[in-house]
């Protein structure tokens, strides 16, 4: 009787070789399906919080001209001036600590077990040394928490309590602007070089995460400087405009 081709190494070597690629090629399949899905709910929480932000400003004009305002000259800062460099790796080195700190005895708990001993390892010399590279859950947070514009929401309302919001709701109005925008940017900045190590739907599925989480993250906040803003309004805005795109493009696809 013949040998079983299963017991032949060069098909069992093929075979998961074929296994393999199947599995990477699912895998870009759903990222793809998962950039599809987000970039129009990405679009449409940003259409919400904006128009949230049309309210009237008692500095003068509207909350978000001077919010589009501020993100339009830090654009102009970051592309012809400066790019502060040092100010987003120092808040992320600053996060990076933090998420050390926080759940250094935990991270290990979502990877295999058999890492555990090393994860370990690893965390107290993170906390030794003040690095905290090795850790996917460590290494994402500080991208995903704008640092910058929690900050001048809590400014916005400790400004507030003391000086007439005439003085306040401009500059605050105008700095969310640009804090926001310089986290956006620096954060592309930061993944480019990524771009050499992952694929094309990788990339855009990591930058658009980080922008819908940050955006919620900024938008919860915002009451704090802004009181006419409305979070949950901004989420139902959202989703209403999501729910509206995907209705008229099934109705164009298949109606």
């Amino acid at each position: 009787m013949g040998a079983s081709p299963f017991r032949n190494p060069c098909v069992r070597i093929w075979m998961g070789r074929a296994s393999s690629n199947a599995s990477g090629l699912i895998g870009r399949l759903v990222k793809i399906v998962m950039v599809v899905v987000l970039l129009p709910t990405a679009a449409a929480l940003l259409l919400g919080v904006l128009n949230q932000l049309n309210v009237p400003s008692l500095s003068g004009g509207q909350v978000r001209e001077w919010v589009v305002w501020g993100a339009m000259t830090y654009l102009g800062i970051h592309i012809l001036l400066y790019r502060p460099l040092a100010l987003f790796r120092g808040s992320h080195r600053l996060f990076s600590a933090l998420a050390v700190w926080l759940f250094g005895g935990h991270v290990s708990s979502v990877e295999d077990a058999k890492v555990t001993a090393a994860k370990k390892k690893w965390i107290r010399r993170a906390k030794s040394e003040g690095s905290a590279q090795g850790s996917t859950l460590v290494a994402f947070s500080p991208y995903v928490i704008p640092l910058y514009t929690v900050l001048v929401c809590a400014a916005g309302w400790g400004m507030r309590q003391g000086l007439d919001r005439v003085f306040v709701d401009g500059p605050i109005s105008f700095f969310l602007g640009i804090t926001i925008a310089f986290h956006w940017l620096m954060t592309a900045d930061e993944l480019q070089p990524q771009r050499d190590h992952w694929h094309v739907e990788t990339y855009l599925l990591a930058i658009g995460l980080i922008f819908v989480i940050t955006l919620l993250i900024a938008a919860a906040c915002l009451p704090w400087a802004l009181p006419e803003f409305s979070f949950v309004d901004a989420l139902a805005d959202s989703l209403a405009r999501t729910q509206i795109f995907y209705t008229t493009l099934v109705q164009r696809l298949f109606f």
